[in-house]
């Protein structure tokens, strides 16, 4: 169970992290979905939904995660700052998916 306390943690992180990552990559369009930071600070996991090419994105990220952090470390007022993690938010490819099978069957009945 999520408390009221770490929902708030998580979304100052979210809108930190998203903010940082703008200012890193401005010309892709991109957005923080999630971010899910562990009860001991230590962790945090972050979804992210890209227009393009979302595993290079994630790579590129990754590679900035240091830099993220110490401007997080800056901002956010914690006794930890936690490392992060970013993934691929695959949310939108999937109802996609499932938008075209529910066509495919609608056609197939149809037929």
């Amino acid at each position: 169970m999520v408390t009221n306390r770490m929902q708030k943690f998580d979304e100052l992180i979210l809108r930190e992290v998203s903010t940082e990552l703008r200012r890193i990559f401005p010309e892709t369009i991109f957005s923080v979905t999630q971010v899910h930071v562990s009860k001991d600070l230590s962790f945090a996991k972050i979804w992210v939904s890209v227009i393009g090419d979302a595993d290079t994105f994630i790579k590129e990220a990754r590679q900035y995660s240091a830099e993220i952090r110490n401007a997080l470390s800056k901002k956010v007022v914690a006794r930890r700052v936690p490392s992060l993690y970013f993934v691929a938010d695959k949310t939108v490819e999937r109802a996609q998916k499932i938008t075209e099978l529910i066509e495919q069957t609608k056609k197939h009945d149809a037929d």
